[in-house]
């Protein structure tokens, strides 16, 4: 069983626990919200090189496209001319009459061929001017990219050798905690943005400023016992200057 001495210890240490993860969310702040944006900006640059990707793709179908349509329109010509050669042979209206057939469905093919040729560089015309607005912003973005991450590097610079003591320091903290306190502590953490104990302040919760009543104060001094808001659940702890920390 806990003794009163130990669970003060545990308070003062969820205390400089607490003081620890708060110096460390100062920390964040002051890098403010270039580490969303360069996350942003890597994830825009991965799905435009998408699209270049697939639109190169695309260009390159459509220049074995048109490729098989030139061939299958000298084909066409080809056969066509031959058609018009046999025309001079004919001894029949009838033979006349079927190959003029065979020249008018060749044609079509070629209208038809040559249609669709007409759409294909269209298209590579608008895949091509695509793929140059594309190349652009991803040029524009990737500049943007590299002044964003010398920036932060500049600001993570400044502030990691802070950061790595208070990150060793809150290591050696938490083993010394009991886990289900370190376990309630995180959790409502989580919960309530960076906060999960705080000190009583004018008679309240530190952390959500819900009243507390006079009896329950006295308990939270005396530090004999953890005690939780009923409110919002934190770990509450005497006001700071009650403290030794």
């Amino acid at each position: 069983m806990a003794t009163a001495v130990d669970v003060r210890h545990e308070m003062e240490m969820i205390a400089k626990l607490q003081h620890i993860d708060h110096q460390l969310q100062d920390l964040e702040l002051e890098r403010g919200d270039l580490p969303k944006l360069v996350k942003r900006l890597e994830q825009e640059i991965n799905q435009r090189e998408l699209e270049l990707s697939g639109l190169r793709e695309r260009s390159m179908e459509i220049g074995k496209e048109r490729r098989t349509m030139d061939g299958q329109i000298q084909l066409a010509r080809v056969k066509q001319e031959k058609y018009k050669e046999q025309l001079y042979a004919v001894t029949t209206t009838r033979e006349y009459d079927a190959i003029s057939q065979e020249i008018e469905e060749v044609h079509k093919q070629v209208e038809s061929l040559e249609g669709s040729q007409m759409a294909l560089l269209q298209e590579e015309e608008g895949v091509a001017d695509q793929m140059l607005l594309i190349e652009g912003r991803i040029e524009e973005l990737k500049k943007e990219l590299e002044e964003r991450q010398t920036e932060l590097g500049d600001k993570v610079s400044e502030t990691e050798t802070e950061e790595q003591e208070l990150l060793h320091e809150r290591e050696k903290l938490v083993v010394r905690i009991k886990k289900p306190l370190v376990a309630h502590y995180e959790r409502i953490r989580q919960l309530r943005g960076g906060t999960g104990a705080a000190h009583l302040y004018s008679s309240a919760c530190g952390a959500c400023f819900a009243v507390v009543p006079p009896q329950r104060q006295a308990e939270i001094r005396k530090m004999e016992d953890i005690i939780l808001c009923e409110s919002c659940g934190v770990i509450l702890l005497p006001e700071e200057e009650n403290m030794d920390l």
